[in-house]
């Protein structure tokens, strides 16, 4: 810190004596937020950030290891219908998380307030009956689309889509207590219960395909080990369950929900379509060879998923407070690119021995399309960063640029990638990157002034 100082002050003199061709109000600004990044690097932030990133390497790990062990003891075939239905459940799980984004938006904010307590409890409550009241909708609605979503994906028979129906209710429910969680930012206990359950994810998914059940028991794991750790979540949140709030609950913005359902949507069609793509248009053959590349390029959305949730809650108080958010932006951007670029680099140099080492040699070499899946990936971790920050800031401009970013590489994939994994995998890529320069573009020059009133806040 004396450093920056007396660098400002060494600053001044010279720009006294008309020895420098730069304002020293710019520098000024400079030096400002280069004292911010200093101070944030030192915080409880950079605290909550390692502890989730260490929580969701190991949850991360846990599902990945699902997918590694789908791949070795199925059959190619077998583990392309099961990569294909993942994309599915992955889509939806992006899709309800607008449920999770919302509840921790007003989460974060009412506990900022006097009534901190009161307030969070009679919104999470009324959130919670309304979670459960249309997730048994949206349950009974995948159940019966099961069939003709069979049909379009080329799958033998309907089992596996039914299988993963299951699922839906427990979207609905179980993303309002990670919400609440994650808007109280009570990262120890999210970091848990995601733990827990990718851990029982992985025992359920090895029992179930060893005895017998195949794709269909590596799908249905995923409801039976979010059922288990609800119990969990519930007990974490207790407090606030059993706070008999005498204040209406806090209603929730359809303007501010509805932006975050299109931004989580299009990242998840924009994250996920490639799967979809190649089980739709390429043979049963090709699409279980790809079913390597779409597990090993997510390895990159790992830590960028943990670094998300941590700056979501954050940049949202410090918005609502009236602060600076960008120095955690910042933080949260190169913690995402340099791993990724990395893992991207070591899928250029050795697509086939880490595919063999890792998926047996029942599997094709990928060539250089891992690496440019892996490269698309990295440019989508750190996307969902940028839309994790235009969220916290309400800024809808973002979301409509995603839009049409989708739109732009649905085109090109079907006019460009049919034939070619590598020219698709080209287009994610240029799709990935064209949204991080929107992120920029859209949200980087406005600061919205604070929200609510507050209480003090550390």
């Amino acid at each position: 810190m004396p450093a920056i100082l007396e660098s400002g002050s060494r600053v001044q003199e010279l720009a006294k004596g008309n020895s420098i061709p730069f304002p020293v109000a710019s520098h000024g600004k400079q030096q400002k937020m280069r004292v911010r990044i200093l101070t944030l690097l030192r915080s409880i932030g950079v605290r909550d950030g390692l502890m989730m990133a260490v929580a969701m390497a190991l949850a991360g790990g846990l599902d990945y290891g699902v997918s590694v062990l789908a791949g070795r003891w199925l059959e190619p075939a077998e583990y392309g219908i099961f990569i294909a239905v993942a994309a599915i459940l992955q889509v939806l799980a992006q899709v309800t998380n607008t449920i999770r984004n919302v509840v921790a938006f007003y989460t974060a904010e009412l506990s900022a307030k006097f009534d901190a307590k009161q307030g969070v409890s009679a919104f999470v409550r009324s959130v919670w009956r309304w979670g459960w009241q249309w997730g048994l909708v949206a349950t009974v609605g995948m159940a019966l689309i099961s069939p003709v979503l069979g049909r379009i994906l080329r799958l033998p028979n309907a089992w596996p889509l039914l299988a993963a129906s299951a699922v839906v209710l427990l979207f609905f429910i179980r993303t309002v207590t990670d919400g609440a969680l994650q808007g109280l930012q009570n990262f120890g206990g999210f970091g848990v219960v995601q733990v827990v359950q990718s851990l029982l994810r992985f025992l359920f998914a090895a029992g179930l395909i060893w005895f017998g059940w195949k794709a269909v028991g590596a799908i249905i794991a995923l409801p039976l080990a979010m059922a288990a750790v609800l119990i969990l979540a519930l007990w974490f949140l207790g407090p606030y369950f059993r706070e008999r709030s005498t204040i209406a609950p806090q209603r929730v913005s359809w303007s501010y929900s509805s932006h975050t359902f299109f931004g989580l949507a299009t990242f998840a069609l924009l994250s996920n379509m490639d799967a979809l793509f190649v089980k739709h248009f390429f043979s049963p053959v090709i699409a279980g060879n790809y079913g390597p590349v779409v597990t090993l390029a997510k390895i990159s959305l790992f830590i960028p998923l943990a670094v998300s949730i941590v700056l979501f809650p954050k940049a949202t108080k410090r918005r609502a407070c009236g602060r600076d958010p960008r120095p955690i932006l910042l933080l949260a951007l190169v913690a995402t690119l340099l791993p990724g670029f990395a893992l991207t680099g070591a899928y250029f140099l050795f697509p086939a021995s880490i595919v063999r080492a890792i998926f047996t040699s029942a599997y094709a070499n990928p060539g250089v399309v891992l690496g440019m899946a892996s490269l698309a990936a990295t440019l989508y971790a750190s996307l969902n960063i940028w839309l994790n920050y235009a969220l916290s800031l309400h800024r809808p401009a973002f979301i409509y640029t995603m839009i049409v970013i989708l739109i732009w590489q649905g085109f090109g994939m079907f006019f460009l990638g049919r034939d070619s994994l590598v020219h698709m995998t080209a287009v994610m890529a240029s799709a990935g990157l064209a949204g991080n320069i929107a992120g920029f573009v859209t949200t980087w020059f406005t600061v919205e002034a604070p929200a609510v009133v507050l209480a003090p806040t550390t």
